[in-house]
């Protein structure tokens, strides 16, 4: 195994385990729904939007990619607040954007369901998910091949609001297929810097 497979393998068994926690918490808290007034659907409150640069470049200097994305994330009325204005809630966030490597370009979308800890008054969170993402191209080169347009996504970030309404964030990110695509694939850990507008 070399260093940045032993690398990739580490990262996903941290992102894994902090997930398993962050779910262990969800399942086990009763969580509240908050009123709605409409009970057919779940309302979505928006919680931020923005845009975030990404590369691998630190894992994987061989298949380099650069992404540049557009977010947003919203806030459903499932929480639990376990102290005075911090809550666990559930989120969900999205994001459209462009993957760039070895000369040749594509596009990517994700939608990922979230758990996320923080404050009520949107200043701080950190978040953990598992989502999906469709990419339009997933062979760059010769040295990157995801297997194919559908892929898993597990989602670990930080934001912080720094001025009114403006924040920054970073977000971890690996993708991989889970083997529906075949064994002969590799998955990616993307590192992000996010620009939000925090409503």
């Amino acid at each position: 195994m070399t260093l940045g497979s032993e690398i990739r393998a580490s990262a996903a068994r941290i992102c894994s385990l902090a997930l398993s926690a962050l779910t262990l918490i969800g399942g086990t808290l009763a969580f509240n729904r908050c009123e709605a007034d409409d009970d057919t659907k779940i309302p979505l409150t928006p919680v931020s939007i923005g845009v975030r640069y990404g590369t691998n470049a630190a894992t994987d200097k061989a298949g380099a990619l650069d992404r540049l994305d557009v977010f947003w994330s919203w806030r459903t009325p499932f929480a639990w607040e376990f102290s005075r204005g911090w809550d666990v809630g559930a989120r969900l966030n999205a994001s459209l954007g462009a993957l760039h490597g070895q000369g040749e370009t594509g596009g990517v979308a994700t939608l990922v369901p979230t758990l996320a800890i923080g404050d009520t008054g949107n200043v701080f969170s950190f978040e953990a998910g598992v989502g999906a993402g469709l990419f339009s191209k997933w062979e760059f080169g010769t040295t990157e091949d995801f297997g194919g347009p559908m892929q898993f996504i597990l989602d670990l970030g930080v934001n912080f609001r720094v001025y009114k309404h403006f924040g920054i964030g970073y977000r971890f990110q690996h993708w991989s297929d889970g083997g529906i695509h075949g064994s002969d694939n590799r998955g990616v850990e993307m590192h992000m810097l996010e620009f939000s507008y925090r409503y």
